[in-house]
Order: structure tokens, then sequence, then C-alpha cells
């Protein structure tokens, strides 16, 4: 990649980066909603005497496939957000070091024409 596409590449990257943050948001939004209703059903369920069994209810709901599905589809967006973090940190230091490069050659060329002079 050359030097002059970096800053559209690393660009590219932070707007994918934005979108996961936003699905996280959104996939948050339904895990916050399930528990939401798994507390309802729970504080309205007569038939649960004390908080031992309220506690065991809560985590017997909590194990059910839809909720499971909602925390794991949420961990696997934290994942891919990490990944594009990882992928963008990378971006960046390889516009540095390309960059130093660059003023390395040019030091090096200014210091070549001093001593020819």
């Amino acid at each position: 990649m050359k030097l002059l596409d970096y800053p559209a590449a690393i660009a590219e990257k932070q707007h994918q980066l934005l979108r996961a943050d936003q699905h996280i948001r959104r996939l948050k939004d339904v895990v916050d909603r399930l528990t939401a209703e798994i507390d309802t059903d729970i504080a309205f369920d007569t038939e649960l005497r004390n908080d031992a069994q309220r506690k065991a209810k809560r985590i017997e709901m909590m194990n059910g496939a839809t909720y499971r599905k909602a925390l794991a589809n949420l961990q696997i967006a934290y994942d891919e957000r990490a990944e594009l973090e990882i992928d963008l940190n990378l971006l960046r230091n390889q516009f540095s070091v390309l960059k130093l490069e660059k003023r390395e050659t040019i030091a090096t060329r200014e210091l070549q024409v001093l001593d020819a002079a």
C-alpha cells in the first residue's frame, strides 16, 4: 500500500468500527430488553415465595435459548469490534512506520547532498 492510501484505509476502518459499535448497542438493547422481561416475569410470579426461588427462576430463564443466543450474538459482536480495533491500530502503525522510512530517506539524501558539496 502506498503512503497516500493509508489515510483512506484508516478512515474506512474507523467507519467499520463505528458500525460495529452501533451494532453492539443494538444487541445490548436486545439483551437488556430480555433481561427486563425476565425480571418482570419473576416480579409478578406469585408462586415464587422467597429470594432463593426468584434467583433460581432467573437463572433458569436466563439459560433459555433466546437469552443465550442474544448473549452469544453480543459476544461475537464484541469480538468482531476488537478485531477491527486491532486492524485499525495496525494500519496506523504501518502508516507511522512508512512515514518514518520516508523521512529517513529524505534525511539520507540531504546528508548525501551536503557531503557531496
